[in-house]
Parts: C-alpha cells; sequence; structure tokens
C-alpha cells in the first residue's frame, strides 16, 4: 500500500481525470492512457502529464507501459468527486426538473465550485426528497405548491407511511432479492447473505443494511445490474444480487 501523500488539493483538471480513470475500471476493469484521453476529448500528451501529477500524489499506480489503476486512496477520492457529480446531478433532475442533458452538463459545470458543506447538505435534502413518504416535494413548473396547515399533508403521511410498513414487511416474508427488483425501483437493502468475503466486498461499494439504492439498468444476458448507491455507480453480478434481500421504501 503507498503512503499518504500530503494533502493537496487537486485542480478540477485533475478530478476529471481521476473521475475517468474511475469509470473506466468500473466499466472495463482496465484503464489506459487512450482511453481517458478518448473520453475526456484530450490529447494522449496531456493525459500523460496529469498521470504524473496523480501518481506523485499517491492517487495511482502509472508506467508508461502498463495499464493505470487506483490506489485505495485514489479509489476513496475518486468516489467522493463522482458522488458529488451525481448527487448535483440528481438534484438539477429531480428537483429543479431540467433534463437529463442539463442537468449532466450544467452538474460538469458546477461541480469543482462549491464547498463541501454545500454538498453534504444538498445530499441531505436530496435523500430527504427519495424518501419523503408524502409523496416527494410537491414542485409546479408555474411555483412551488405551499399550504398554510399541515393537517392534510401529515393525514396523508400517516397512511402512507403505514402502507409503506406492510409492504415492507411483505417484502422481507416474502424473500425478495435485489435481482427480482423492478428498473427505476429504489429500494433499501434488509440483509446480506453469502461469505464474509462477499459481505465485505459489497460494504466496499457501501452495500450494506439500511442504505437505499436504485436500480439503474439490468443486462439482458447476464443479469448483471447497474446499481445508484448513494450517489455513484456499481456494477453487480446477477449472483450477487441474488444475496441481497432488499424491501421497498
Amino acid at each position: 500500500m503507498q503512503p499518504n501523500k500530503p494533502s493537496v488539493p487537486l485542480s478540477s483538471a485533475l478530478e476529471d481525470y481521476l473521475e475517468a480513470i474511475y469509470h473506466l475500471e468500473q466499466e472495463r476493469r482496465i484503464a489506459r492512457v487512450r482511453d481517458i484521453a478518448k473520453r475526456l476529448g484530450v490529447k494522449m500528451s496531456s493525459v500523460s502529464s496529469a498521470l504524473k501529477s496523480l501518481g506523485a500524489r499517491g492517487l495511482i499506480e502509472y508506467d508508461p507501459h502498463q495499464f493505470i489503476t487506483l490506489t485505495d486512496q485514489g479509489i476513496e477520492t475518486a468516489k467522493e468527486i463522482v458522488r458529488r457529480h451525481e448527487v448535483l446531478k440528481r438534484f438539477l433532475s429531480k428537483v429543479l426538473r431540467f433534463d437529463e442533458v442539463a442537468a449532466e452538463d450544467n452538474a460538469c459545470r458546477i461541480e469543482h465550485h462549491l464547498d463541501p458543506e454545500v454538498i453534504d447538505r444538498l445530499v441531505k435534502f436530496v435523500e430527504f426528497m427519495e424518501t419523503c413518504p408524502v409523496d416527494q416535494t410537491r414542485w409546479h413548473e408555474d411555483a412551488p405548491q405551499t399550504c398554510d396547515e399541515c393537517v392534510t399533508c401529515l393525514e396523508e403521511a400517516r397512511k402512507k407511511t403505514a402502507s409503506r410498513a406492510r409492504a415492507q414487511k411483505a417484502a422481507v416474508k416474502e424473500g425478495r432479492t435485489l435481482a427480482e427488483i423492478d428498473l427505476g425501483s429504489q429500494v433499501m437493502i434488509d440483509s446480506v447473505t453469502g461469505t464474509d468475503e462477499l459481505r465485505q466486498r459489497l460494504s466496499d461499494h457501501q452495500l450494506e443494511v439500511g442504505v437505499i439504492i436504485e436500480v439503474e439498468s439490468k443486462d439482458q444476458q447476464s443479469g448483471d445490474l447497474r446499481l445508484n448507491v448513494k450517489g455513484y455507480h456499481v456494477t453487480l453480478p446477477a449472483r450477487e444480487a441474488c444475496m441481497v434481500r432488499v424491501k421497498p421504501i
């Protein structure tokens, strides 16, 4: 394991390189200079210079004649960068109702300029939006909906909470696994079976009891799932998805 390097803030450009390497490793298991250049639309010479800087900071293992791999420190840093980007994108699309293209474009442009405290508060707000029992915060195109008293909403929340509790109890009793969940659904992890090694591997991806995840896509042939976990993407093999029991939220 590489020793920790002095903590020097990354430039926005280096963050982009680290994020690109992370996504390439997730998608293809490996990252190469030409793949990074193609993904970011830059020259290979620019990539080589950036990789030397990331290597000097202890974030990647870099040899010009081998594949690029993230160190443990690099993985944690990249996850935080990806999480920040995804939270911004979700906020723009789910709360402010921008389409996916506009949300992606604007998230890319503003993610490097917000303080960590702002990101943390956005995370909490977006998670509230996703779990609020009263159909989330209602937002209309012209103006946000407001009301003078809370009795109606509280009664509706009570009914929905009771309904959710019944659905969760039924799901747990039936032993529904992540492999059986429909695309686009959001669920909460109830338990994880299998070996200690599997549970640890899932935990490394934050797939733990109580975590809310969204099923984004499913490979038609292999059954492998692409998940959104706390704002970043995880690919989970079908055989491992069968080991994760879930309940609706």
